[in-house]
């Protein structure tokens, strides 16, 4: 167990160091973030110190080495080269093997294979006929490129030949995945934390709704039968232990009509569907990752209240629009708000997040809509 006062340190500058960081420093520990030449503007007025250099940069990674006594990440998308120089140390938590596996969509779906667990039908694909033989066998799918993908960057839908010859030219160098399309009832994640002594908290499942690709929303009790709550918690506690892994991981799956559960990927990290457990449980993603990595013993998942967590896009807000924290929009006073002091960029980009919360979740999801319909007529000015 770490002791007080001992830093964790992040590999990445973004909001999920930065509510890790606050969950850090109640637990009595220091903070440092290396940005990876990202954006660290979330975490430089919170973290105890922040490196602004490229994850390339030798004396930024002597620094964490030098600096810290644990170091965990807030993305799966970082270099072999660069995990490798945490081979053998013992101090990345997660260990370097889960998040090179979650962080590659081959190796992940090679790893999820052998678990027997139910995921989606898939391809490799490196050429040309490769492509095509997978469009043959799979029919309707979707191409992935096996790293650097994330809010649906880096994918194609293929459902003839010539959105095979779009998708080769567009992917430059990267090994793709390809993978059966799937039309499911809903999409569900799930949150587990686990220790280096094996010990495990697994969270309610979240419903989660996408608009163009990124989360819209997330809704706790997740709409589905409790049975495929069970099945769904259970595979993610499957999956932490096959991996071995110390640290709080995130399972997406789809639930279809039928209630088929199929894994569609993993996070090796807190997760934008979990950002309701700030405020909804007794002890939050971001504690327990905490928790785990540092040896604490974990805290309850145990959800308080239904909720709804709504993300605040730049597409749709601005951080020049201050009357968003009126509490009057939504229609009740049971809301949390978060804003990650990031920068208006023209996207979606995440700028905040609002957690709803309410006794029945017929009044959670009233407020939770009223305010996404507001936020559908608005445009931010700039």
């Amino acid at each position: 167990m770490l002791k007080h006062g001992s830093t964790i340190g992040f590999l990445g500058a973004g909001q999920l160091a930065r509510m890790t960081s606050h969950a850090a420093q109640s637990l009595g520990y220091k903070t440092l973030c290396w940005s990876g030449g990202g954006d660290a503007s979330p975490t430089r007025h919170v973290a105890g110190d922040v490196i602004e250099k490229p994850f390339t940069d030798a004396s930024a990674l002597q620094q964490m080495l030098d600096r810290c006594d644990v170091i965990t990440v807030e993305t799966e998308n970082i270099a072999i080269e660069l995990l490798e120089k945490f081979v053998g140390k013992d101090i990345l938590r997660p260990r370097s093997q889960a998040v090179r596996i979650a962080g590659d969509r081959r190796l992940e779906r090679e790893f999820i294979a052998k678990t027997g667990l139910e995921q989606t039908s898939f391809r490799v694909v490196n050429t040309a006929e490769d492509l095509e033989a997978a469009y043959e066998a799979l029919g309707d799918c979707v191409a992935k490129t096996a790293r650097e993908g994330y809010d649906g960057k880096g994918q194609w839908r293929i459902r003839s030949k010539a959105d095979c010859a779009t998708c080769l030219s567009e992917r430059g160098k990267h090994e793709l995945v390809v993978e059966k399309f799937i039309t499911f009832e809903r999409e569900v994640s799930v949150l587990v934390a686990r220790s280096a002594t094996g010990e495990t908290v697994v969270y309610d499942p979240a419903e989660n709704i996408h608009r163009h690709h990124v989360l819209d929303a997330s809704i706790v009790p997740a709409r589905v039968q409790p049975d495929v709550l069970e099945r769904i918690k259970h595979i993610g506690q499957t999956l932490a232990e096959e991996l071995d892994y110390i640290g709080l991981l995130a399972v997406e799956t789809f639930v279809t009509e039928d209630g088929q559960v199929l894994i569609n990927e993993l996070a090796p990290r807190p997760h934008n569907s979990g950002h309701h457990t700030i405020n909804a449980c007794v002890g939050s993603q971001f504690e327990n990752h905490v928790r785990a990595i540092t040896g604490l013993p974990l805290i309850s998942p145990e959800l308080l209240k239904p909720t709804v967590m709504v993300n605040l896009l730049s597409d749709q807000w601005s951080p020049s629009d201050p009357g968003i924290l009126s509490a009057e929009r939504t229609g009740s006073q049971k809301t949390a708000w978060h804003l990650y002091e990031k920068e208006w960029i023209k996207g979606r980009r995440k700028l905040g997040h609002v957690t709803f919360l309410a006794d029945t979740q017929e009044d959670v999801l009233k407020d939770a809509n009223q305010f996404r319909q507001w936020l559908g007529t608005h445009s931010p000015t700039h």
